[in-house]
């Protein structure tokens, strides 16, 4: 049996699927205008599939006839003499004539200004959810004002450090590919020559771009495991691991230096096989040599002496991190030596 035509207020009956040609011949049927066609013909396919799909015709009443007012000017009862209705502010229209099933209805639709501001609060909704998200990560970070003042922009310039700058620039230039493909940094070196100021630019040019960036140092974050646990107990640690996964890059200042207990080694594991299950880059800067920082890596505790003799941080940290040396003389001496000339030279000395 061969649809010709459903009234809006039928009872519809089973009836074969309509053939691709019926639908193709339909089209054909209807005026195209080029501006609303894409809009109204991912409607239009949804509602034909649902009816070839399931083979009943009331899909094609009940889907096309749904939330359209009694009296609206609608449907397949709509006065077509009647102009179509238009946005006051844009000037588009905001119906659509349309044959289906050699059946002629008038549909609405939603003019470009409309398009344009379900646009704008679906921005909007992404940028509160990215600012809920980034106050997150600041909370548990060491995001403070020498953090802020961390950037390439206040970069101290010296012959020794400019190819540590340009390293980090193009770091933060290839980060879409970085964060693709899990490429994180071991920053070591002596203490003092820019590890802990390089990661932290890096964090800052991110967090500029809308990236979600968590920096902290490794004592603070078991610190903040534990005192989670103690406050809120599993639940409570679980959120900081899902923080710690969440992160679009984790920074780690300081790895090497932290209290050895068993308890510290399971939760370090934890934390780095976190990002490596996540698939996402980490920073970590370490005083140590790398000969050392394995070393380090593997003792357990310290009051027994309990070694690991599988190395799994270490390795895992490898895996994840390219390893990167950090040379040139100490920051913070050369700026020792510039306070007491400055002293000096305040007290006439």
């Amino acid at each position: 049996m061969q649809i010709t035509k459903l009234e809006e207020k039928m009872t519809p009956t089973k009836t074969s699927c309509p053939t691709k040609a019926d639908v193709t011949e339909s089209r054909k049927a209807e005026p195209r205008n080029p501006q609303f066609q894409a809009v109204f013909q991912q409607r239009l396919d949804g509602i034909l599939h649902d009816a070839c799909c399931n083979h009943d015709a009331t899909i094609l009443h009940d889907r096309i006839t749904a939330g359209i007012p009694k009296k609206a000017n609608f449907g397949a009862n709509a006065n077509f003499n009647l102009p179509i209705v238009c946005c006051p502010t844009c000037n588009g229209p905001l119906q659509y004539d349309v044959v289906i099933l050699d059946v002629k209805r008038r549909v609405p639709i939603i003019c470009q200004c409309q398009v344009e501001a379900q646009r704008l609060e679906e921005e909007a909704d992404r940028e509160r959810a990215m600012r809920r998200k980034l106050d997150k990560f600041r909370a548990y970070s060491l995001m403070d004002d020498r953090f802020a003042s961390s950037t390439f922009e206040n970069w101290t310039h010296r012959p020794d450090n400019r190819e540590l700058y340009d390293f980090g620039k193009r770091y933060c230039a290839k980060w879409k590919s970085i964060s693709a493909n899990n490429y994180g940094l071991l920053l070591h070196g002596k203490a003092g020559n820019g590890k802990t100021y390089l990661s932290f630019a890096i964090a800052n040019e991110l967090c500029r771009q809308g990236n979600a960036v968590m920096a902290i140092s490794v004592s603070r974050i078991l610190a903040v495991i534990k005192d989670s646990f103690e406050r809120h107990g599993d639940l409570g640690e679980r959120d900081v691991f899902n923080t710690i996964g969440e992160a679009g890059l984790l920074i780690l200042d300081d790895l090497g230096v932290e209290y050895k207990t068993s308890w510290a080694y399971e939760k370090l594991y934890a934390i780095i096989d976190t990002r490596y299950r996540a698939n996402k880059p980490t920073i970590i800067s370490t005083n140590l040599t790398i000969p050392a920082l394995r070393e380090n890596l593997a003792l357990v505790d310290t009051k027994t002496a309990t070694r690991d003799p599988s190395e799994r941080i270490f390795n895992r940290i490898t895996e994840m991190c390219a390893l990167h040396e950090v040379k040139g003389a100490s920051w913070r001496i050369q700026k020792g030596e510039q306070n007491k000339a400055a002293l000096y030279a305040e007290l006439g000395v």
